[in-house]
């Protein structure tokens, strides 16, 4: 089960990556990042997605390279440097492609150190202490779980980070999701992609209850 971004989140999504990740990468890393993002988080609501490189050359043209192997080659160097810089890792490869897990440009460190300078300049409300901020979040997200979609209330509702505050998570908008009580029990500290198989493995339980 994914998570899907509604306008609001998506909108800031590309604000912060034109902003602070796409000065940080080059043409044709910008194109198979972008790719991987629309195929994982913007297509799924997952940060995971699987896919060959065969696929990705169709789908996102020869670029720079006119020969099929040259390419790939060309493709995997990529896949390659946008790892080193921590937007994606790579992972096993089966028949049906690779595994790639895709990170947010809130969660890379270039792009966070970036944000971080800016934010610096400026101030930050404390969308996560302030009562009416808070508020504003949770209709934001119109009183639902971010994580298991149900619904919540002033009395059960909770915000969760993103990225976790141990990991340098901020107080911003951007790195705050309304949580039920139980999905932000089970995710904690952890990253989404660690909580994961714990929180989809509770929604299951709970959705036999009913």
């Amino acid at each position: 089960m994914g998570v899907f971004m509604d306008d609001y989140q998506g909108n800031k999504l590309m604000q912060e990556f034109v902003d602070f990740l796409l000065p940080l990468l080059k043409p044709y890393e910008v194109t198979i990042y972008l790719y991987l993002l629309r195929k994982s988080h913007l297509g799924t609501g997952l940060p995971q997605v699987r896919v060959g490189k065969r696929t990705i050359s169709k789908d996102c043209g020869q670029g720079t390279r006119s020969v099929s192997g040259g390419n790939f080659k060309h493709i995997t160097d990529v896949l390659k440097a946008l790892e080193s810089k921590e937007c994606i890792s790579i992972g096993d490869t089966t028949r049906d492609g690779t595994l790639y897990s895709v990170k947010l440009p809130c969660e890379i460190p270039v792009a966070r150190k970036r944000m971080a300078a800016s934010n610096a300049l400026v101030q930050p409300l404390n969308y996560y202490s302030d009562p009416r901020l808070r508020k504003e979040l949770f209709e934001r997200d119109k009183w639902k779980c971010q994580y298991c979609g149900e619904k919540v209330t002033e009395k059960n509702a909770t915000l969760d980070h993103r990225v976790p505050q141990a990991k340098n998570g901020t107080d911003l908008p951007e790195n705050l999701a309304t949580c039920c009580f139980v999905c932000n029990s089970i995710k904690s500290g952890k990253a989404y992609e660690e909580a994961a198989p714990a929180i989809l493995a509770s929604i299951r339980e709970r959705r036999l209850r009913i």
